[in-house]
């Protein structure tokens, strides 16, 4: 929460695992999420700038899954189902609604993500609702992107904030029995991807 100062993930994940003498590991992993206020009832282009590097090993990655690209819900003219909005791993931009667990894309090229600038171009859209975000009202369209690195480099008029209340943390118990003869018999690492 201050100007010229960046994330930097080995930091925080050493005061995590300071926390507490229990804690013996962590694996901590990282979104980064910004906002647009759509204009109701007009057909606009957004930009929105998240200037750092989005994750993006290999072109079409994780296409079938959404790419890395994640929105809250909105409505569109012409349409009752709510809309929203991931990647192809290409460089799109695509615009879905879900038909139980199923991806139903009305528009693969809604607009474009810069994997390298962190830049995503939204075109013309005409929204006429916005989708309650965490149970509550809002004026707002939120994008979460995974992006290229642990470290995060605010630019400019960004402010980098933790998003504490809304983090999912989860504690698994270690069974790893150091100093006996059966230490390390069928324990399993857990993944950090």
């Amino acid at each position: 929460q201050k100007f010229d100062s960046m994330f930097r993930h080995s930091k925080v994940v050493k005061l995590v695992d300071d926390t507490d003498n229990s804690i013996l590991s962590n694996i901590t992993t990282l979104k980064i999420r910004k906002s647009f206020t759509p204009t109701l009832n007009s057909s606009l282009k957004y930009s929105v700038f998240f200037r750092n590097a989005v994750y993006n090993p290999h072109t079409g990655h994780n296409s079938t899954a959404g790419g890395v690209v994640t929105s809250s819900g909105f409505k569109v003219q012409g349409s009752t189902s709510e809309q929203l909005l991931d990647d192809d791993g290409n460089g799109n931009i695509r615009r879905y609604y879900l038909s139980g667990a199923t991806r139903v894309y009305t528009n693969s090229t809604q607009g474009t993500i810069n994997y390298t600038t962190g830049e995503i171009t939204i075109n013309s859209l005409q929204i006429t609702e916005i989708s309650n975000i965490r149970g509550s009202a809002s004026t707002v369209i939120e994008l979460t992107v995974q992006p290229a690195s642990n470290d995060i480099v605010p630019v400019r008029d960004q402010i980098l904030e933790l998003d504490i209340p809304n983090s999912t943390i989860s504690v698994e118990k270690d069974s790893f029995v150091g100093g006996s003869s059966d230490a390390g018999v069928g324990y399993t690492t857990t993944s950090a991807y």
